[in-house]
Parts: structure tokens; C-alpha cells; sequence
């Protein structure tokens, strides 16, 4: 679990230390307070954890690792974004940010009726950057297809049947050179999500976070991630909090024989 924050001069302290010592921070307490929340691990897996790499989320489950807080800045760009549209739709009198259970948990960002009597459209708020979005646009958005479809099932389960499926995504990079030569000219798209196999979703996420719960409650070190996973290796060089605690990944048993580890939780 994230213990902690690297302060710009290498020094590693908790976020009990940045928080409550620091005399001169990074960045200011409010921001630093927001970025050293993290989820408990209560044993159900999310639809992101599930998403993602098990060997990854089960490093983050348990290890202690320790971010650089300047590198959270999209993350917290995205945060603020969603809390700002949460507050909008109450005014609205529309569903979001409603918490769901199944056999993973997850939160959908809005549930609102659609022209079709008795149906819903389900929408899911993203920034991402041009690359990301250009592949969207084209199709290849495997991962958000599996996560809002995940979403449907939850919510049709729960008596709301689901329509449309989309993604509203802002373009992180947007306006700039890199946007537009990736194709796109507009700093937000509206994405329609198609719907998947229920028993295809079902079998995924069930898989997933069986993987995951096994790992942890076993001790096990999971299989690396594979190529979507790690986004064809470009995670691992960037983009990945606990990389210097995978196996076989250069500088992994330095970093790895320094930081305690976290006790399992059952």
C-alpha cells in the first residue's frame, strides 16, 4: 500500500511526516492531503485493480511503496474534474458517483434516464491523453469497454436497464502539437461504448479477481503483466508506482530489500 511520499531531494517519509513536519512542501497541504489518500484493500477486488495487472495491484496491495507527489498531477487533474461534474449532477437530480458490489466492487460517474422509456444511459468520465483518446476514437478501447460494460451488468442487476454506454473523455493534451497530429481537434469527445457478451465480462472479472485474491491471501507473487496490461512495456519504463518491486525488472531487489513489507491481510 502507499506508505508514503519521495520528497524532491530522494528522502522518503510518510504521509504522517509530509503532513504534520515538513516546514517547506512541495506542493501545498490541501493537494499533499488529497494525493496520500489511498483504498484499503478489503478484500473484493475493483473493476480498476481487475483491469490492471495482477502482478501490479498485488504489489500495491502488499508492499509499502512510496510516490513522488509532482508525479501525480493528471491523477489529481482528473479528481478534480470528476467532483466538479458530481456536483453539478446533484443539482440535476441524476445518479453519480453511486457505489457498486458484485463479485468486484466499482463506481459508476453517471447514470441518467434516456429518451427510450424506462432505459438509462451510462456514462463514465476520463482524461487521457491524445494517443489514448486517437485509439478510442478508432475502436480500441478494450479496457473501457470491459469497465463500463462490468458497470451495466451492476447496474442492470439492480433493476436499471442500460441503453447507451459512454465514455466522455478530455484530451489532457489537448490543443497542442502532439493532439493534433495524433488527429484530434476537439479537447473533449463523446464516445459511444459497445455493449459485450455479459457472460464474456462476467468470466473476465471473475477471473481476474480470483487471481488477485489467491495472490494475496496466499503470499504468491503473480505472473507478469502481459503486453495490454503493461501497455506493451511503456508502464514499466514510467508509469508504474512499484516497478522497483517487480521481480526481474532492473534496480527491482535493491529497491525491494529496502522498503518493508506489508503484512497479509485475510
Amino acid at each position: 500500500m502507499q506508505a508514503g511520499f519521495i520528497c524532491p531531494d530522494g528522502k522518503r517519509v510518510s504521509h504522517r511526516q509530509c503532513l504534520e513536519g515538513c516546514r517547506q512542501r512541495c506542493l501545498t497541504l490541501p493537494t499533499l492531503a488529497s494525493l496520500a489518500q489511498v483504498r484499503e484493500w478489503n478484500g473484493i477486488p475493483s473493476t480498476t485493480q481487475c483491469l490492471n495487472g495482477t502482478r501490479m495491484e498485488y504489489l500495491k496491495i502488499t508492499s509499502d511503496y512510496y510516490v513522488k507527489p509532482k508525479e501525480r498531477a493528471f491523477a489529481l487533474l482528473g479528481t478534480r474534474h470528476h467532483f466538479r461534474l458530481e456536483a453539478i449532477t446533484r443539482k440535476l437530480n441524476v445518479l453519480s458517483e453511486e457505489k457498486l458490489q458484485g463479485e468486484v466492487s466499482g463506481v459508476i460517474d453517471l447514470l441518467e434516464p434516456d429518451h427510450a422509456p424506462d432505459c438509462y444511459i451510462l456514462a463514465d468520465y476520463k482524461t487521457s491523453g491524445s494517443y489514448k483518446v486517437a485509439r478510442a476514437l478508432r475502436g480500441d478501447m478494450s479496457d473501457w469497454e470491459l469497465q463500463l460494460n462490468n458497470y451495466r451488468i451492476m447496474v442492470e442487476d439492480l433493476g436499471f436497464p442500460v441503453s447507451r454506454m459512454l465514455v466522455q473523455c478530455t484530451v489532457r493534451d489537448g490543443g497542442t502539437f502532439m493532439a493534433r497530429k495524433n488527429g484530434l481537434t476537439e479537447n473533449i469527445y463523446l464516445i459511444p461504448v459497445k455493449r459485450l457478451d455479459d457472460a464474456q465480462v462476467k468470466d473476465y472479472f471473475y477471473r481476474k479477481s480470483q487471481m488477485l485474491i489467491k495472490a494475496v491471501e496466499n503470499g504468491e507473487m503473480p505472473p507478469p503483466c502481459n503486453g495490454e496490461e503493461s501497455w506493451g512495456g511503456r508502464r514499466c519504463l514510467g508509469y508504474c508506482d512499484v516497478v522497483d518491486l517487480c521481480p526481474g525488472f532492473p534496480g527491482a531487489q535493491a529497491s525491494a530489500t529496502s522498503l518493508p513489507r506489508r503484512k497479509r491481510r485475510r
